[in-house]
């Protein structure tokens, strides 16, 4: 350590030292806290999906697959877009913002319901995305609807929506969707 008879300036130069040895002790061992992944990272990625999705008045079930990208696009946002084709039945175009703050609270929009685009907030809990769908308009009766968006591996996400079929009817899947990472 230097020794300066100046008192500020003997703390800066300690201060640079210990710096200057915390990083050299970091290189040696490996440290990469620098590079640490943003918690959505987990969901970002090129993905086939397969399930089952309700559509409809009559909220009828049809087997789908779909395409989505999710990328980054900043620390703690997500953006997703994507298309899902059931049979001859429909095709939709599906994309969602997220964003998480440093609480843990997730806020966002869905646009590809035919009601149109929907509020999302929740929360990152772990691998798990938990969050409330607020719809502009009542779809199937209501509102809302609760969507989990779920880290199963590395490379596998599952989506599931839950919601109330007519005013009084019972809550039921409405999405069920297994992403495989390309």
């Amino acid at each position: 350590m230097i020794r300066l008879s100046m008192g500020g300036e003997r703390l800066l130069v300690m201060g640079r030292c210990i710096a200057a040895a915390l990083l050299m002790q970091g290189a040696w061992l490996g440290w990469t806290g620098l590079a640490e992944a943003a918690p959505l990272d987990r969901f970002a990625g090129s993905f086939r999906a397969s399930g089952t999705v309700v559509e409809g008045p009559k909220a009828t079930a049809h087997r789908a697959r779909c395409n989505f990208t999710v990328e980054p696009t900043g620390r703690n946002r997500i953006a997703l877009r994507g298309t899902c084709r059931a049979y001859l039945v429909f095709t939709r175009t599906i994309s969602a913002r997220l964003a998480l703050s440093g609480s843990g609270r997730v806020t966002g929009t869905y646009t590809g319901a035919r009601v149109g685009t929907a509020q999302l907030a929740g929360r990152l809990r772990g691998g798990t995305l938990e969050m409330t769908v607020k719809w502009p308009k009542p779809l199937y009766g209501d509102t809302t609807a609760n969507m989990r968006i779920v880290s199963l591996d590395p490379n596998r996400l599952q989506i599931l929506v839950t919601d109330r079929i007519g005013a009084r009817g019972p809550t039921r899947q409405t999405t069920d969707l297994t992403l495989v990472r390309r």
